[in-house]
C-alpha cells in the first residue's frame, strides 16, 4: 500500500487496526477451544470417539469389546483407587502419590483383567460350592 498524504495513512491504520482485531478475536476463540479440549472429559470424549471411528466395524469383534472392557474397568477401579488414597485432599503431595497410584492401578487392572476375572470366577465358585451366597 502506498502512503502519499495524511487520508491514506488514516486509512491504512485504519485497515491495520480491523486486521488485528480480527486477528485477535481468531486469537481468543482458539485459545477457547484448546483451554475446552485440555478438559479431562473432553480428553477422554475425543480419545473414545477416536478410538470407536478408527475401529468401525471391528467393533463387532469380541477381542475389541473385551479390551474396552478391560480398559474401562482399568480406568474405573483406578478412579476408585484415587478415591480413596486422595479423597477431597487438596494437599499436591498427596494428590500427585494419588495420580501415581491411579495409574499403576489402571495399568495392572487393565493389563490383568482376564487374570482378574478367572480369579473372581474361581472364589465364586468355591463359596457357590459351599452353600454360601455372596
Amino acid at each position: 500500500m502506498n502512503i502519499h498524504n495524511s487520508t491514506s495513512l488514516k486509512a491504512a491504520i485504519q485497515q491495520l487496526e480491523q486486521k488485528q482485531f480480527i486477528q485477535k478475536e481468531a486469537l481468543i476463540d482458539q485459545f477457547h477451544e484448546t483451554y475446552e479440549s485440555f478438559k479431562p472429559l473432553n480428553i477422554v470424549k475425543s480419545q473414545f470417539k477416536k478410538l470407536t471411528g478408527s475401529v468401525g466395524e471391528s467393533l463387532q469383534s469380541p477381542g475389541t469389546r473385551i479390551n474396552l472392557v478391560n480398559a474401562a474397568v482399568g480406568l474405573g477401579v483406578g478412579f476408585l483407587t484415587k478415591r480413596l488414597f486422595v479423597g477431597g485432599s487438596h494437599n499436591v503431595f498427596k494428590r500427585l502419590f494419588g495420580t501415581a497410584v491411579q495409574m499403576g492401578i489402571t495399568k495392572l487392572v487393565a493389563a490383568n483383567a482376564d487374570k482378574i476375572k478367572d480369579k473372581g470366577m474361581q472364589l465364586i465358585q468355591e463359596h457357590s460350592g459351599n452353600g454360601r451366597i455372596l
